[in-house]
């Protein structure tokens, strides 16, 4: 039976949403104790004494199965931390996703390195392999490998891809703490796994980050960059600095929290798949809609749920279908658009990385163009995603309300 105009909630009819999504407390007594013990020791520096930091760092490498971790300020930090690490430098290339946050560009343009830009892979919303191949040069130095919204990207073939070339896999898990690619944490199959801890992701500490590793030398050098490249293991007054480095460093009452998240992280990821599943399983063969679900052998991490309209099968445009969910109360983000990709950035389309516009075009990109039309597919999947936000306080009921309105929605706009 079709839908009529009347029933839909944009146009006065009931919404499908009956009661608001559910609402949870995110940070809790264990929170607050940890908190409140870090200030009572009256130590907030692991430099002097503190004991926390080093705490939160053993409980990533337990969780993720590598030898080493690096607790730092924030995601972005993360980043630039693991390119220095990966040994990134002035004039090197390195390919990455233009569907992804600016965090994942600042500090290759902080060191000088060229941003290349890769297109995705239709499946993933995340570098295709094939795309990949096809922009290695002699100065790519390394990729980084987004895993967009807790869905695993294609990291297998990209790392044997980088591995032919001698080039470094950096993977952003901003948005995928945990998920897993046949039986194995995302973060462990590149060289550096990189993590975001700000308020937005999974686990918080209002802002932090981690990289996990396997080098030694790596981890070395990535401690030493987010200390402000101090080899502070020399006699007192001798402390001596070796190469540029940055204050990254976590403070303890961060690391306090961190670590109480962290050890609630898997049972978050259990609550989010299993309200996941029931929306994939719901809208799933939807006229219209395209819903992605992790790769074969994957297990997603779901910040989001992740969906692509199929302008040739419907009546109306991303923006009419978002309203009408949002009428129905259903909770979905559409913000993502061809003009938000990196490469459409006035800082990059211009060149200027600084804010008084007195400098120069960047000099180390003069040969590298930015703007419309580098990735295609980017762009198109870009003006056609819809995202269903996903909470680990959500419940069936919500999951079940969730699908009714996107069903009714999307088969009254679905080409007559």
């Amino acid at each position: 039976m079709s839908v009529q105009k009347s029933s839909l909630a944009v146009f006065g009819g009931a919404p499908a949403k009956t009661v608001p999504y559910t609402k949870g407390v995110r940070f809790g007594p264990a929170e607050e104790e940890a908190a409140v013990a870090a200030i009572r020791s009256q130590k907030l520096w692991m430099k002097q004494g503190g004991t926390r930091v080093p705490a939160v760092e053993k409980t990533i490498c337990e969780l993720w199965g590598v030898p080493h971790a690096i607790a730092c300020s924030s995601g972005t930090a993360a980043l630039h931390l693991a390119a220095v690490a990966c040994g990134v430098e002035p004039g090197d290339e390195v390919i990455l996703n233009p569907t992804t946050d600016w965090g994942t560009i600042c500090g290759l343009l902080a060191i000088g390195a060229v941003p290349v830009f890769a297109d995705v892979h239709p499946d993933t919303l995340s570098l295709d392999p094939a795309a990949v191949a096809g922009t290695i040069t002699p100065r790519t130095r390394a990729i980084i490998l987004v895993h967009f919204a807790g869905y695993p990207a294609h990291v297998k073939e990209i790392v044997t891809l980088a591995r032919r070339h001698n080039v470094k896999v950096i993977e952003d898990c901003a948005q995928s703490p945990l998920a897993m690619l046949d039986g194995r944490p995302l973060g462990v199959f590149g060289d550096v796994g990189a993590f975001s801890a700000n308020d937005s992701k999974h686990v918080s500490c209002g802002e932090g980050g981690f990289v996990t590793l396997h080098d030694d030398e790596m981890d070395r050098i990535g401690r030493l960059f987010i200390d402000k490249a101090y080899e502070r293991n020399k006699a007192r007054g001798q402390t001596d600095v070796t190469f540029l480095g940055f204050n990254y460093r976590m403070s303890e009452l961060s690391a306090a929290v961190l670590d109480v998240q962290l050890r609630g992280l898997p049972e978050q990821i259990r609550r989010r798949t299993a309200y996941a599943e029931q929306l994939l399983d719901g809208l799933d063969g939807l006229p219209g809609l395209r819903v992605l679900r992790p790769l074969p052998g994957g297990r997603g991490a779901y910040w989001f749920v992740l969906s692509c309209l199929e302008p040739e099968r419907l009546s109306a445009d991303r923006a009419t279908i978002a309203k009408a969910l949002a009428a129905e109360g259903v909770a979905v983000w559409a913000a993502l658009s061809p003009a938000s990709t990196l490469y459409g950035t006035t800082a990059l389309r211009e060149k200027k990385l600084y804010p008084q516009g007195r400098t120069a075009p960047a000099d180390f990109l003069r040969d590298r163009q930015y703007g419309p039309g580098l990735c295609p597919v980017a762009e198109r999947v870009a003006a056609n995603v819809l995202s269903f936000l996903v909470s680990p306080f959500y419940t069936a009921q919500d999951a079940d309300e969730t699908v009714a309105g996107v069903r009714k929605v999307m088969e009254y706009y679905q080409s007559k």
